[in-house]
């Protein structure tokens, strides 16, 4: 069985989070020294956070506690890039977003789509509209419009431009010419000070090749190499006479690390479907983004003229906080309101006299995202016969009447309809289910195991009854790593284990529940 239609992993999702920041790869002498003085990684800790997040991707161990130690992990590392607390938590509050509603997603939803259609369906039907609305609540919320950092005068510029024949223009390589451009040096001055037919500097050259080849090659540099590149530029200008004022060079680093997350994501896209893919989703992230500035614009207007009339500055700082609170809560309010109200429509044509006296009534965003969205997710229906053979499987499995030769023409039609990755998780269970009811509990152990599995990262709530039920057949079996495993998969989904509950799972807590799971009997809630 190929693991095709399912979510991406916890282990998975850690991984493209390092590898879209770029923080990881450092090879050579140089590079350790260099590397190791900004961000404590050297050779040694890359390879133990390299294990770590292959013990996550294995899930070994505690799955929450994995997932969060990397991504703790990946915080610090990103703090000694970042110019300030204040622009780590702008960037760490939507990636926290991002990161609990996928997991939500994967609690609740479960999926029948492929694993890169999947991801389709998070990006275009969660992630936009979630990144567009953390985003200007993070911006908001800590204020980094004060900080004037310098950006690209392109709104947009941390998008990839898709031209007409598929190629891309990356964000990185618009920031790189910005620079050049701001501070008003071709690339090989600003990398090469004072180059000439005579001049001979190997760390200049060096950084300058580097340069021409992350504008124009198919590679993305690591971040510690892409930073040390421009501080060692900068440190050379100075040197020949031309600093570059503080304040630029922060924002210069800022939008680098911004210009290279986004680059890997597009190439990651591109990768996984094509480039009107890829344009489709930078179309729908600007339309969402110029939907949602109306809103907000308003309110920032209101609300910085009232903090300007204040002289404590603590006090308009919790005027600040206390109104962007309130703001987001009338922001939801207004959301949930068009959202009901289309819900009560449905099918209703509402005409634009309608959409113009909702968007009165509820803003931009909420009537236009929301219509946008119905039609997104009708591009993701399920395929033919699937509903109808998963209310069958869980027919089956609540009938003590069900038998062998049952399960197998049913296994027969889930293979007819060609939904043996769909439904995959089914069958097991419901050959365990009958083996359980039978007391036969060692037969029922290989298919509660593999419906488990099987399950995972495909089944959402669907699951829930499922991983109870392995966990005791574990037990029953003397599984204990089994038994484990199960525990920790149903505290990322948020299921309460009979016995344990809400409970700390403590060794002592366990094996409690070890010892009662293997008397207990739960005919009555198969």
């Amino acid at each position: 069985m190929s693991r095709d239609t399912c979510f991406a992993t916890q282990g998975e999702l850690a991984k493209l989070a390092y590898d879209a920041f770029g923080v990881l790869p450092r090879k050579g002498a140089r590079r350790k020294s260099k590397e190791a003085s900004r961000d404590g990684i050297d050779e040694t800790q890359k390879k133990a956070i390299q294990k770590q997040l292959a013990r996550l991707a294995e899930e070994e161990g505690g799955l929450l506690s994995n997932f969060g130690q990397v991504i703790q992990t990946l915080s610090s590392i990103l703090t000694a890039y970042l110019p300030s607390i204040q622009i780590m938590s702008a960037i760490g509050d939507p990636l926290d977003d991002l990161l609990e509603a996928y997991s939500r997603l994967v609690r609740e939803e479960g999926t029948y789509l492929s694993k890169a259609e999947t991801l389709r369906y998070f990006i275009s039907t969660k992630a936009i509209p979630l990144l567009v609305v953390s985003l200007n609540q993070s911006l908001l919320k800590h204020r980094i419009a004060d900080m004037a950092l310098d950006t690209p005068e392109d709104k947009f510029w941390y998008l990839p431009t898709v031209t007409e024949d598929g190629s891309l223009v990356l964000p990185l390589e618009k920031v790189m010419r910005w620079v050049y451009a701001r501070c008003d040096l071709s690339q090989t001055q600003f990398h090469y000070p004072g180059k000439n037919p005579r001049s001979d500097n190997r760390t200049h050259q060096q950084n300058l090749d580097n340069a021409i080849k992350w504008t124009r090659g198919p590679r993305l540099p690591a971040l510690p190499a892409l930073f040390r590149n421009f501080e060692e530029s900068f440190a050379a200008l100075a040197q020949s006479g031309r600093e570059i004022p503080k304040e630029l060079r922060v924002s210069v680093l800022v939008a680098l690390m911004v210009a290279r997350v986004s680059s890997y994501l597009a190439r990651e896209i591109t990768g996984a479907h094509d480039h009107q893919y890829l344009a489709d989703v930078c179309n729908q992230f600007r339309d969402y983004a110029l939907w949602i500035a109306d809103d907000v614009n308003d309110f920032k207007a209101v609300l910085e003229e009232q903090i300007r009339q204040e002289e404590s500055r603590e006090i308009a700082q919790v005027i600040w906080f206390a109104g962007c609170d309130r703001y987001w809560d009338f922001f939801y309010t207004r959301l949930r309101g068009a959202a009901g109200i289309f819900q009560q429509l449905q099918e209703t044509a509402l005409g634009e006299d309608g959409i113009e006296e909702l968007k009165g009534q509820y803003g931009f965003f909420a009537v236009l995202s929301i219509q946008d969205l119905i039609q997104r997710h009708s591009a993701f229906s399920p395929p033919h016969g699937f509903a109808e053979l998963l209310f069958k499987g869980f027919d089956l499995k609540g009938s003590p009447a069900t038998q062998l030769n049952q399960i197998d023409d049913y296994a027969t039609q889930v293979s007819s309809y060609g939904l043996d990755e769909q439904l995959c998780w089914m069958v097991p269970w419901l050959r365990g289910v009958y083996h359980y009811r039978k007391e036969e509990f060692e037969a029922a152990m290989p298919h509660f195991q593999a419906a488990f599995e099987k399950a995972k990262y495909r089944a959402g709530k669907n699951q829930y009854k499922l991983v109870n039920q392995y966990v005791e057949v574990a037990a029953k079996n003397d599984d204990r790593r089994g038994f484990k495993k199960g525990i920790e998969w149903a505290q990322y989904l948020g299921i309460q284990v009979r016995w344990l509950r809400d409970e700390e799972p403590t060794e002592e807590k366990l094996d409690y529940v070890y010892f009662m799971l293997q008397k207990a009997r739960y005919d009555h809630q198969m």
